[in-house]
């Protein structure tokens, strides 16, 4: 019989010993697709991922994270049903950056960053946990994710300029959360067109944040 493919999650925590990153990744990825195809409905706009909910032990902290982020999401006016798959993404990559750390202490409990690896001949050597490596992927993802949702606070400005040019437009701000101008009561055949280079952060027919396929 063969050997038990892992869960992604557990590859991931132990920097993907024995299979190819990028096979993992592409796991990965599959779960947060998967999750974006939940339907909303009017009752809950933006329901927690089935993926989270088949297995929400095993999926604490994500969905802890998930909660937490959705609620920022919706006093910033930014939440809505299109960017649920990037969401998504962004509470798995948490939870592996947590996992990953966590793991790191245990097989390091007095610091360091190096631990000795026995080669199957039997020759030991110093090498860099792998999760230091794994970690510093896991960061770029996140910080990627947290500049498109606002997560930090200069990204956050970031997005608020773009939502005060386009409230000046007379177009609301992402999710709607600030009046727009008295622009806004003109008709649309009197606008321009074109005359709001970022609709496209307003649109809700646009590609949700952090899609990058």
């Amino acid at each position: 019989m063969g050997r038990r493919k892992g869960d992604p999650l557990e590859q991931a925590a132990k920097g993907f010993p024995g299979r190819r990153r990028g096979a993992v990744e592409k796991e990965i990825e599959a779960v947060a697709r998967a999750a974006s195809e939940v339907a909303a409905t009017a009752d809950d706009p933006f329901p927690l991922p089935e993926v989270f909910t088949t297995a929400p032990a095993y999926y604490q902290m994500a969905i802890k994270i998930w909660r937490h982020q959705s609620d920022v999401l919706l006093r910033a006016g930014r939440r809505r049903p299109a960017y649920r798959h990037a969401l998504t993404r962004y509470c798995i990559w948490q939870q592996f950056f947590l996992a990953a750390s966590e793991q790191l202490r245990k097989d390091l409990p007095k610091g360091g960053a190096a631990i000795k690896v026995v080669k199957g001949d039997g020759e030991t050597v110093i090498r860099t946990h792998p999760n230091i490596d794994f970690m510093g992927k896991a960061e770029t993802a996140l910080r990627l994710l947290e500049a498109e949702f606002g997560f930090t606070p200069v990204r956050d400005q970031d997005l608020l300029r773009v939502e005060s040019f386009n409230s000046t437009q007379g177009r609301l701000p992402l999710g709607g959360a600030h009046p727009s101008s008295p622009r806004a009561a003109a008709p649309e055949a009197e606008k321009p067109a074109g005359h709001d280079p970022m609709g496209l952060m307003n649109d809700t027919d646009s590609a949700p944040p952090g899609a990058l396929n």
